[in-house]
């Protein structure tokens, strides 16, 4: 830029007033930023031609780079008045003057364009804009009216029409404009939605439905635009069976419409999804994610798809499939985690757990799931060193968390560690939940290992009482519990009894067999 800018001093040197060698010299200051040297040198070409065109565009360029709005806008007044013909700056000048929000600026641009260059339809929307923007309703509408009675089949104007009515609250009025627009273009876009809406509003869902299914049949309207509508109504679709009725059945014309289309296999696969139809919704969301991985949300809800149909294997598979796209989300790592946790696989539950809980600032919910499923991991991986103090990181940001207090209290009751802390633990979590046979169950087993079997009994008993009936363990402690109090016989029952249920433990058989408590 040195060189360029002492070549052109050589031009100075020859002709001091040279308007291209200064324009050229502007261009330089500008691409360097320097926008005072630059305007100034512009300045000095437009002295010597101020009727070369492209040197007062290049001053607009530089005083919007100033942000001199001011001088911006006296340029713009100079550029029309050179130029008024030139129905491309009439429009630059009054998209300045909107994105500086100089709102009467702009109408006054445009009034000025109308008189050179008559009605337009890109007039009228600006108009409507503005004069609602000045809060110039009574004008608008006389300027509406009077287009209306010029161009009585305009279908932009009727649009206009209908909308400022129903800006205003005259929804009536607004829907008579609204159908003279489809009685002259059946297929309008805006007209057919605003209809839709104001069924909807008024409770004739069919009616709503009917104008909505016309703009999904509209051919010049893009697919986007159309999945954008059918989102807008989802949410409501849900909680109404009417309207639900009718979305799925536009959903499904979709469908037909766009069979390719990753998007509407995603639509379509949420509904599907609220119909609990999951293996049919999982290939949905299968089909659209191998077009467009990219997608994490749709991840997540083919992760939950997955979950409901309780297939560890394919979270596993969508989970690290979903990784590649996108390392650093937690939730793609906890729900790994978590089906490998459930498969029993702790060694690799562990190290997605691990790497899921370095990543995780300290007040994000999902901490304090990765620091009690480490713990989880490690106690199931023999290590409860490190599996209680993980359990003590996570009660630390959630100490009132009844299931994380009521493992953590029956570990260490069945190790025999620090059986008082353990109690305290099992108390609170019977606190919170005092119908919990689980819970219940915990706490008397706790009273067992301190050789309270008097209280014990009273717990176990309530826990059976609340649905402990139906479990082995909580049974067999009830045997146990009986046993130690010397009713032989009501444990040896009970004993029996236990062994009937799922999930029999190889000292409950023990038991049964020797007719005795077994440690």
């Amino acid at each position: 830029s040195e060189e360029a800018i002492a070549i052109l001093d050589k031009v100075f040197a020859i002709d001091s007033t040279n308007p291209v060698a200064f324009y050229e010299k502007a261009k330089v200051y500008f691409q360097n930023e320097n926008f005072d040297d630059a305007l100034s040198n512009i300045r000095m070409a437009l002295l010597s031609d101020s009727k070369r065109e492209i040197y007062r565009l290049f001053e607009i360029a530089v005083l919007k780079s100033l942000k001199d709005q001011n001088a911006v806008s006296a340029a713009y007044d100079h550029l029309l008045n050179e130029y008024p013909t030139k129905e491309e700056y009439w429009f630059e000048a009054m998209d300045f003057y909107l994105s500086s929000k100089q709102f009467e600026k702009a109408l006054d641009v445009l009034e000025y364009y109308e008189n050179i260059f008559g009605y337009s339809d890109a007039i009228a929307i600006n108009k409507f804009k503005l004069y609602l923007q000045l809060g110039k309703s009574s004008k608008l509408e006389k300027v509406l009216n009077n287009y209306n009675s010029l161009y009585p089949t305009n279908t932009i104007v009727l649009q206009l029409l209908g909308d400022f009515y129903l800006h205003k609250g005259h929804v009536e009025k607004a829907i008579g404009f609204y159908k003279q627009v489809l009685n002259y273009d059946s297929d309008s876009y805006e007209a057919l939605l605003a209809l839709a809406d104001y069924y909807h509003r008024t409770g004739n869902l069919k009616q709503s439905f009917h104008y909505i299914e016309q703009v999904i049949n509209l051919q010049q309207v893009p697919v986007e635009n159309k999945i954008t509508i059918l989102l807008q109504f989802m949410d409501i679709a849900k909680d109404d069976p009417q309207f639900n009725y009718y979305f799925k059945s536009i959903t499904v014309n979709l469908r037909q419409q766009y069979p390719s289309n990753p998007d509407v296999k995603l639509l379509y696969g949420n509904i599907l999804g609220g119909e609990k139809k999951y293996e049919e919704a999982q290939k949905e969301f299968e089909s659209a994610l191998t077009e467009r991985p990219d997608n994490l949300q749709a991840w997540i809800q083919l992760i939950m798809i997955d979950n409901e149909l309780k297939s560890n294997e394919k979270i596993i598979e969508h989970s690290s499939i979903a990784i590649e796209y996108f390392p650093n989300q937690l939730e793609l790592y906890y729900y790994r985690g978590l089906a490998f946790y459930l498969k029993e696989d702790y060694e690799n539950a562990l190290k997605d757990f691990t790497f899921g809980n370095k990543i995780t600032g300290k007040n994000d919910p999902l901490k304090f799931h990765f620091l009690y499923f480490i713990g989880e991991s490690y106690y199931n991986l023999k290590d409860n060193e490190q599996a209680f103090s993980f359990f003590d990181k996570a009660l630390e940001i959630n100490p009132n968390e009844t299931s994380l207090l009521n493992n953590y209290a029956y570990y260490l009751s069945v190790l025999g560690q620090e059986l008082e802390k353990a109690k305290e633990m099992s108390l609170k979590s019977i606190k919170e939940e005092p119908n919990s046979s689980t819970f219940l169950d915990t706490f008397a087993w706790i009273l067992f290992k301190m050789n309270d079997y008097q209280n014990a009994l009273i717990y176990i008993e309530k826990a059976v009482l609340n649905g402990g009936s139906s479990s082995s363990v909580i049974m067999e402690h009830y045997g146990d519990i009986l046993y130690k109090l010397g009713r032989i016989n009501e444990a040896i029952t009970v004993w029996k009894e236990a062994l009937s249920l799922p999930d029999v433990t190889e000292s409950l058989k023990i038991k049964n067999e020797t007719k005795t408590y077994f440690e």
